[in-house]
C-alpha cells in the first residue's frame, strides 16, 4: 500500500480546512492540516478506528466520536497534524461481532471486557501496520500520539516510531460512564477520568464541549452587559478591543466565538484601541462576573470545584492558559478562581443578576 501524496482534495469541516489524501485503500483514510510532507517535528497523530454507531448515528455509549472531534480541533489549533482512519470496528473483530458483544452487554448486564470474554474473543486485535508504513514513507520518526491506549503507543514504538502520549478528555455521560471506567480498569487505558481520588487535583478545561467546558469563554452562554446581549463571553471580550460601535456590533453578530476571535484579530491592528493590553483583564473579569451571575447553574458548577486550582490547558496561549508544564500564566484560571471566591462571599449576587437578566 502506498500513500499518494500528490493526489488529495480539500476537506472543509466545522473545525477547519483539512486535506484528504489517497491511500489506495478505501478502508483507510488519511487527513491532515497543512502539507502532509511538511508536518515539522513531533506532529500530532491519531490512528482512529471506525465506530459507525457514534460517528454516523450519534450513539452516546462510547467516546469514539468525541476522540475524533477533539483531535481535529487540536490539529486545527496548531495548524498541523495527521489522522489515519481505519475500518477496524469492535477493536478489530468487525461490526457483526461488535453488535453481538453489545447485545450481550445489554441483555446480560456485562461490561465490554466481559462480553468479549463470553464470546471467546481477544480484547483487542487491531493492527496499525498501515499507519506505520505511511509515517515511514513521510520520514516521520516521532509523533505526539493522541491516544489513551498504551498498546497503541507500544506498537508504534516497537516499529521504530517514537511516541509521546497526548490524552483525550472524554465527555462522561450516563450512557458511557461504565464503559469508560472499564477501559481504564480492565483494558489498561489511561483515560483522565474524574474519580474520588481526583477531587483535590486541578481542574483542567479548554474545549467548551468537553469536561468543565462551562468554564470556557466559548461555552454557549449569553451575557447581558451594558444593555446588550452578547452570544458568549468571548464575543463580549473580543468586541471590547474596539471603541467604534460598528466594529463592536460586527463582532457581536459573528456566528461563533471562534469567528468573533478571528474577526477581532483581523481588525485590531488597524482599528483596535491602543490601551487594550492594560484593560484586557478587567474586560475579561466583567464578562466572567456576568456569565456566572446570570446563569445560576454555571455558578453552581463553578462552586462545585471548591478549592481546586482552575487551569485553562492550552499550548496556544501562554498568557490566558498553560500547556501543562507551568510555563503559562493561566490568567483565565486565576480570574475564574477570583469569581468563585466572590460567589462564595456574595451568593445573593447570583439570584439578583439572574432575576435581572
Amino acid at each position: 500500500m502506498k500513500l499518494r501524496t500528490e493526489n488529495w482534495c480539500w476537506l472543509p469541516t466545522a473545525m477547519g480546512k483539512f486535506r484528504m489524501y489517497d491511500t489506495t485503500d478505501d478502508n483507510i483514510s488519511v487527513i491532515c492540516m497543512g502539507d502532509i510532507k511538511s508536518q515539522g517535528k513531533l506532529p500530532l497523530l491519531r490512528i482512529h478506528s471506525s465506530c459507525r454507531a457514534s460517528e454516523v448515528f450519534g450513539a452516546l455509549d462510547c467516546d469514539c466520536a468525541d476522540q475524533l472531534t477533539e483531535t481535529m480541533k487540536n490539529i486545527a489549533i496548531e495548524g498541523r497534524g495527521l489522522i489515519v482512519y481505519q475500518q477496524q470496528e469492535g477493536r478489530g473483530h468487525g461490526l457483526s461481532l461488535k453488535i453481538t458483544a453489545v447485545h450481550s452487554m445489554e441483555r446480560d448486564n456485562l461490561d465490554t471486557a466481559q462480553a468479549f470474554e463470553k464470546l471467546g474473543l481477544e480484547q483487542d486485535i487491531r493492527t496499525y501496520a498501515e499507519a506505520v508504513e505511511f509515517l515511514k514513507q513521510l520520514e516521520i520518526s516521532a509523533v505526539r500520539l493522541v491516544s489513551n491506549n498504551p498498546r497503541k503507543h507500544q506498537y508504534l514504538n516497537d516499529c521504530g516510531i517514537q511516541t509521546k502520549m497526548v490524552n483525550t478528555n472524554p465527555n462522561v455521560r450516563p450512557e458511557n460512564k461504565d464503559y469508560l471506567l472499564t477501559k481504564n480498569e480492565k483494558l489498561g487505558h489511561l483515560l483522565p477520568l474524574e474519580t474520588e481520588g481526583s477531587t483535590l487535583r486541578p481542574v483542567h478545561f479548554y474545549h467548551s464541549d468537553q469536561p468543565w467546558g462551562e468554564l470556557s469563554n466559548f461555552s454557549r452562554h449569553s451575557v447581558f452587559i451594558d444593555g446588550v446581549i452578547w452570544p458568549t463571553s468571548e464575543h463580549y471580550y473580543q468586541a471590547q478591543k474596539f471603541t467604534i460601535g460598528e466594529y463592536k456590533e460586527h463582532i457581536r453578530c459573528c456566528a461563533t466565538p471562534m469567528q468573533a476571535k478571528s474577526e477581532a484579530h483581523k481588525f485590531a491592528k488597524q482599528f483596535g484601541r491602543t490601551d487594550w493590553m492594560s484593560i484586557r483583564e478587567s474586560v475579561m473579569l466583567t464578562a466572567l462576573r456576568a456569565k456566572f451571575a446570570q446563569h445560576p447553574d454555571l455558578a453552581i458548577k463553578l462552586l462545585s470545584t471548591e478549592d481546586r486550582k482552575l487551569i485553562e490547558r492550552t499550548a496556544s496561549d501562554k498568557y490566558w492558559g498553560d500547556p501543562g508544564d507551568g510555563t503559562g500564566q493561566n490568567r483565565l484560571g486565576h480570574l475564574l478562581m477570583q469569581v468563585r471566591a466572590e460567589l462564595v462571599s456574595q451568593p445573593e449576587v447570583v439570584s439578583k443578576e439572574a432575576a435581572n437578566s
